[in-house]
This record gives C-alpha cells, structure tokens and sequence, in this order.
C-alpha cells in the first residue's frame, strides 16, 4: 500500500512540473510578444512624430504666405478707396485738460 501513495505522489509532482513548464512557456511568449508590440508601438510614435513635424512646418508657411497675401490685399484695397501712405504723422497731446468736447445731444 505504500509504494501505491508513492506512486500517486510522484504522477501529482509530474503532473505540476509540466503545468508550471507550460506555464513558464506562455509567460515566456507573452513577453517576447508584449516586447515585440512595445518595439512597433514607439517606431510608430517615431514615424508619426516625423510627419506631425512635417505638416506642421507645411501649414506655418501656408500661414505665412496667408498673412502676406491678406496685407497686400488691404493695401490695395485702401488704396482703391483713396487712402495714401502719410509720411509725416500727428500724435494728439492728451496731457492737457482744457479741452472741450461737444456733445450731439
């Protein structure tokens, strides 16, 4: 009767060395997995990264080129309108307090 409980003992001992290799073996390929994933993942980020910059720079100089246009139009728009350049200009002295102001009532 003894050798029988033996016998049982070692088949439980076997039967846990070969879940706790399986286990170790899914545990392994998950990580091999999981680091291969990790490794896409920040090549992505790179990639992306790059092309954000890229189109970042294309839409600052279709900005750029945005402004320049939008002044020169206004230019050309007061000067249709009859507005020149004035070379000399008139600053108003507020510092002084005897002024009056007519008001439309």
């Amino acid at each position: 009767m003894r050798k029988n409980t033996q016998s049982t003992v070692y088949k439980d001992e076997s039967r846990l060395f070969y879940m706790a290799i399986a286990s170790f073996g899914i545990v392994f390929f998950a990580y091999v997995y999981f680091v291969s994933v990790s490794v896409a993942d920040v090549v992505m980020r790179k990639e992306v990264d790059a092309q954000i910059t890229e189109i970042s720079t294309t839409i600052s100089q279709l900005e750029s080129e945005y402004i320049e246009m939008q002044h020169s139009l206004s230019n050309d728009i007061a000067s249709q309108k009859g507005y020149v350049v004035v070379d000399s200009k008139v600053f108003l002295d507020k510092s002084k307090q005897d002024t009056l102001v007519l008001r439309g009532n």
